[in-house]
């Protein structure tokens, strides 16, 4: 798993200018760009690397920074993203059965918007030599689905917050919130006991139909 910085898809969009500019002037101006990378840093928003058509390479940008329509909503970063990373030892994947598949995104105001999925990242805690202080391997843990959106943003949402479609799968999307509840085991299939091993090549066994009569 890397630390700190990953590679991504590469994403051909705008930069908004303002994010070159302290926030200073740049407003309603736009820099084409390549996104090509990703830095991962514990209790920040995930931050990306975009090469700019005038030949610089700019680092650690937010996801609102970005757009593909010029014409796109301004919104807050909370509208984009849910949380920031959980580590700085990051992952990103394609997930090959979203691959193409859009959804309805349902944000931190209650608003559902649709994008297409592009791909996502994911967080460990990779160094069993330090103090696991995050939050990257309890059961509250989330990865970050990136979307095209269809308002020309770019968005980062965890999975309870997405309403995938397939047309030739998703039969019976939900309307309404089911009433999941967060899975809060650990599950390990070593750490409850109850058995021991032994020096045989091969662990010893009774014949099934011999253990259902018992």
């Amino acid at each position: 798993m890397a630390y700190l910085n990953h590679d991504i898809p590469t994403i051909t969009c705008y930069l908004r200018n303002q994010f070159m500019f302290n926030h200073e002037n740049g407003f309603d101006e736009f820099t084409l760009c390549d996104v090509h990378c990703v830095a991962s840093i514990e209790k920040r928003t995930p931050l990306f690397e975009a090469f700019l058509e005038n030949g610089v390479n700019w680092t650690r940008r937010p996801i609102h920074a970005f757009c593909w329509r010029k014409d796109a909503e301004v919104l807050p970063l909370s509208e984009h993203i849910y949380w920031d990373c959980f580590s700085s030892y990051i992952s990103v994947q394609t997930r090959s059965r979203m691959i193409g598949l859009s959804a309805d995104l349902i944000s931190i105001t209650g608003v559902k918007r649709q994008g297409n999925y592009l791909f996502t990242l994911d967080w460990s805690h990779e160094n069993r030599s330090m103090l696991d202080t995050n939050f990257s391997e309890t059961p509250e843990h989330k990865c970050a689905h990136l979307f095209k959106m269809d308002n020309g943003n770019y968005f980062l949402y965890p999975n309870n917050r997405i309403i995938w479609m397939d047309n030739a799968w998703t039969y019976n999307r939900i309307d309404k919130n089911p009433g999941y509840k967060i899975d809060m085991n650990i599950y390990s299939a070593e750490q409850k006991g109850g058995y021991e091993t032994d020096n045989n090549y091969i662990t010893n066994f009774e014949d099934d139909t011999k253990i259902n009569s018992k």
